[in-house]
């Protein structure tokens, strides 16, 4: 089920739901290219009898091309959703690029989120020691019509109309890439909170060999979380759809498991 909802100024947020509307909640929180209509990723999930709730951020598919101050921020337009739904506790699964914007949630809402499951998670780029780190140039004086331009080029460029078609691809264009050019500005900027502050539980998996976010930045950002267990995954790349879902069969739901045995 899609629904939007509207926060600050008119601006709307376009989000879906998927699995048992009376199981427990899972704030999904996407990647850099990617749809909340990719219910697929997440079947495994759905058929455990999990209430799962996808949110498309600002600029990607059906959601405003809203631009916040900083990641913080997000913590506090999520905050108006989960009144609107009623949600008195929950958890969060951040995947690659969502990863910032899943702390953002459970800082601003710590009495609600239980866990924090962290798939390939984009590291704490507002730490110097991750900086030094990252392989790709970092320019926090960037502006986004110069990051959607960039992001248009490196992601889009020469795409098969078979590509185009792809809910991931269209809904990660729409406003011109606004989407993309936000989180590319936002994450390597002041974050608007420190990782300390994360108090719920966060269960983070990487990758040893993944080509895009080097394994030793995963590590300085479980260590700035203060109840972090990280998980180092010998195979595989960044992401797959196998990968996630190996994640979430071992990781997330035996955490379930052992949650209804206690």
């Amino acid at each position: 089920m899609k629904f939007n909802t509207q926060y600050k100024n008119g601006n709307s947020l376009s989000c879906a739901e998927y699995g048992d509307a009376r199981g427990y909640p899972i704030l999904v929180q996407h990647g850099m290219i990617a749809s909340i209509e990719d219910y697929h990723l997440f079947d495994r999930l759905i058929e455990s009898d999990t209430r799962l709730v996808c949110v498309a951020r600002p600029g990607y598919g059906g959601s405003s091309p809203y631009a916040m101050r900083n990641l913080a921020e997000w913590g506090e337009i999520i905050a108006s959703l989960v009144d609107e739904l009623e949600l008195a506790q929950f958890d969060v699964l951040g995947m690659s690029s969502g990863a910032p914007y899943g702390y953002a949630i459970a800082r601003r809402l710590p009495e609600r989120v239980r866990a924090v499951f962290i798939f390939s998670g984009t590291p704490a780029l507002y730490d110097e020691r991750v900086q030094a780190l990252w392989p790709y140039p970092l320019d926090r004086q960037a502006g986004l019509p110069g990051l959607q331009k960039l992001a248009s080029e490196i992601f889009f460029s020469n795409l098969s109309p078979g590509d185009l078609q792809r809910n991931d691809i269209r809904d990660s264009m729409m406003y011109n890439c606004f989407g993309i050019a936000q989180d590319l500005q936002l994450r390597c900027r002041d974050w608007g909170f420190d990782l300390s502050e994360v108090k719920a539980k966060v269960y983070m998996q990487h990758g040893l060999q993944d080509d895009q976010v080097p394994v030793r930045t995963a590590e300085i950002t479980a260590q700035l979380l203060p109840y972090c267990t990280l998980e180092i995954r010998k195979d595989g790349e960044h992401f797959t759809d196998e990968l996630l879902d190996d994640f979430i069969k071992k990781t997330m739901l035996k955490h379930y498991l052992h949650q209804a045995t206690v």
